[in-house]
């Protein structure tokens, strides 16, 4: 009976990596787009399927702990093709992570690089005959 508990936990792991990877990828598209508001919804969908994949995390590794022989349980044939796949999802999961990070890096650097023409055009242009040095000063939070 616990073997069929544990292949169901993993079957959960994998459909809610799967999950992971397909709002990574309307991450991205919310990124290319300069939505801020579909960044900030996938962020959050992101939170909580990573929270659902720690408490299944626990769930397994609960499980585990009390297995007599923990390595030959998981080479048997029900779990090594789900950890193959669960392996493979972890690859494109990466894969996407470090794509997304870039695109993100890349866009504050444009947005930071537009600000900063904004503010140089502004500091250009006289007032009253007057000069005046604008300063803006950008949180580092997002």
């Amino acid at each position: 009976m616990g073997e069929e508990i544990l292949i169901e936990v993993t079957k959960k792991e994998l459909y809610t990596l799967r999950q992971f990877l397909k709002i990574l990828r309307e991450e991205r598209d919310a990124i290319i787009s300069f939505s801020l508001e579909g960044i900030i919804r996938e962020n959050n969908r992101k939170e909580e399927v990573l929270r659902r994949l720690e408490y299944l995390e626990k769930e397994k590794e609960a499980f585990l702990e009390n297995a007599p022989d923990r390595q030959a349980l998981l080479e048997r044939e029900p779990f090594k093709p789900l950890h193959r796949e669960i392996h493979q999802v972890m690859e494109e999961v990466k894969v996407a992570l470090e794509k997304n990070m870039k695109l993100l890096s890349f866009s504050m650097d444009h947005v930071k690089s537009s600000i900063d023409n904004i503010v140089g055009f502004l500091n250009k242009t006289t007032y009253g005959g007057k000069r005046e040095k604008i300063s803006l000063l950008l949180s580092k939070e997002i």
